[in-house]
């Protein structure tokens, strides 16, 4: 069974356990190795946004200058306790990337000055046209005065924005693909167009995608939707398991459940670093 796990939340952002805490729990469960990947948000008017109250504390900033410094030193407290705890540790981030003008020349730049080691593309957000608007899909049903645009519509750019993500060549791998499940109105067989073309470019470009056990632990069922999975092994995308973990009881959780999936589906094509 996978030993090791990428997707990992800590106070740094909205996760619930300090990264010495998370890595205590790694090592007690036998991990070879760990990446703690806390969630960054950067977008110029994220203070504007109708979500802000929900995510203000979820790792969420206006500008990539003002967090250079506090990025390298959540790097150094990573390698400091893994050195501590014996424990390969790898520093990541899961980047919401945004389609304003100039937001991946910013993120860029950014990246040259922090201490990492990879991302990962995970979206959570639905935007208008132009990326300047953004709004959390996950409480997009409950937010007040929301534009009145169709809800397909906010679907259909989420999945060609993270096409987009995944053709930057930016990203380790690509996480929760079907978020979206998470607005009332998705309905996987309205996005097929969309879908293949994500597929296509995770194919094109090599990036890897998980499977997460945080939608079994939500949902029942894996992110991605075993349809989407079926395809993405047969194009031979490369799979990691995750379990997105935002406290040291869910690190490791229905791993052993994913891997009979992926046996079960053939899979032989797995990501590590």
């Amino acid at each position: 069974m996978q030993r090791f796990g990428y997707h990992t939340h800590t106070t740094f952002s909205d996760g619930k356990n300090s990264v010495e805490e998370m890595l205590e729990q790694a090592v007690h469960l036998g991990f070879e190795q760990i990446g703690i990947s806390d969630h960054l948000m950067v977008h110029k008017n994220i203070t504007q946004s109708l979500s802000w109250e929900g995510i203000k504390d979820n790792a969420a900033f206006a500008d990539f200058d003002s967090i250079i410094d506090l990025c390298n030193r959540h790097a150094d407290e990573i390698r400091k306790f893994g050195k501590e705890k014996g424990i390969k540790t790898f520093v990541g981030y899961e980047v919401d990337y945004f389609t304003y003008s100039g937001w991946e020349e910013e993120f860029r730049a950014f990246a040259k000055q922090i201490d990492h080691d990879y991302f990962i593309s995970g979206n959570h957000f639905f935007m208008n046209e132009n990326g300047e608007e953004i709004f959390d899909i996950w409480r997009f049903n409950k937010l007040p005065d929301v534009p009145k645009e169709d809800v397909t519509v906010y679907l259909k750019r989420h999945f060609q924005t993270m096409q987009q993500a995944v053709e930057s060549g930016l990203f380790f791998f690509l996480a929760h693909m079907d978020y979206a499940q998470k607005a009332d109105a998705y309905n996987e067989a309205d996005h097929l167009k969309e879908i293949d073309d994500v597929l296509m470019a995770l194919k094109k470009t090599g990036t890897g995608c998980e499977i997460s056990t945080k939608g079994i632990r939500k949902f029942g069922h894996c992110y991605p939707s075993e349809n989407i999975l079926t395809r993405l092994i047969k194009q031979n995308t490369p799979i990691i398991i995750s379990d997105d973990a935002h406290h040291i009881s869910e690190l490791g959780s229905y791993f052993e459940d994913a891997e009979n999936i992926l046996k079960r589906l053939n899979c032989t094509n797995r990501l590590k670093r």
